[in-house]
């Protein structure tokens, strides 16, 4: 299973679509990461410091939290391979390269769901053939 940075920072925060997954990732065997997904959790982490909706201390355990985390995840490597099938992703839907990235680390670790909480790329990713699940709530 991958899921994306939009659908895993629900895993470290309390927002909607938290419990849906929890309960997802309850369930996978394996978790699979595009190589920039810690990356842009850290990276919306700090958005939500900087908007005052959480502080130092929060902040500093819920980084750790994502870090500690990671060491049960098989992080796929940028390697020209990934970039050449991020590509292709981008020819065939309207994605941002960064979204390209999770769909394309999802196509080559030939994970058995994708999800994702953007709507966008949920299209994308079903459109590549990917089993998809969209949390929305």
């Amino acid at each position: 299973m991958l899921l994306d940075s939009s659908a895993l920072f629900k895993r470290f925060v309390d927002e909607p679509g938290r419990l849906a997954v929890l309960a997802c990732m309850s369930q996978a065997r394996s978790l699979v990461a595009a190589p920039h997904c810690r990356l842009e959790l850290h990276s919306a982490l700090t958005r939500l410091g900087r908007e005052g909706r959480y502080d130092i201390e929060a902040l500093r355990e819920t980084r750790a939290e994502i870090d500690s985390s990671f060491e049960q995840v098989d992080v796929m490597p940028f390697t020209s391979g990934l970039e050449r099938v991020a590509i292709q992703a981008l020819d065939t839907a309207s994605l941002r390269a960064v979204d390209a990235l999770h769909v394309a680390a999802a196509l080559i670790s030939r994970v058995d769901l994708f999800v994702t909480a953007d709507r966008r790329q949920a299209a994308a990713a079903e459109a590549a053939g990917l089993r998809t699940q969209l949390i929305v709530e």
